[in-house]
């Protein structure tokens, strides 16, 4: 989930921690969002890193993997069956 949808979600839910009487959950309702903000920042971080990196691989795969495979050339010169005996026995 983006940063911008998770804010958006959270905002939905209207929770202000200091709206919250007891002290102790609106600490722990502060804590855990910020713990959230940081690991969706950690996550859209990683996802571009990964994403880098699977280009990255992609990129090698292909120089390296293609195989280089010679076609069969087509001759115009196709000799016939008496010029090849012609050859070998001068």
């Amino acid at each position: 989930m983006e940063l911008e949808a998770l804010k958006q979600l959270l905002a939905s839910l209207d929770i202000n921690p200091d709206e919250i009487e007891d002290e102790r959950y609106a600490t722990a309702f502060r804590i855990l969002f910020a713990i959230i903000e940081k690991q969706n920042e950690e996550i859209e971080f990683l996802k571009a890193e990964n994403q880098k990196l699977r280009d990255e691989i992609n990129l090698l795969k292909c120089e390296q993997t293609k195989p280089k495979i010679r076609g069969s050339k087509k001759n115009d010169d196709i000799s016939s069956e008496k010029e090849r005996r012609k050859r070998k026995f001068p």
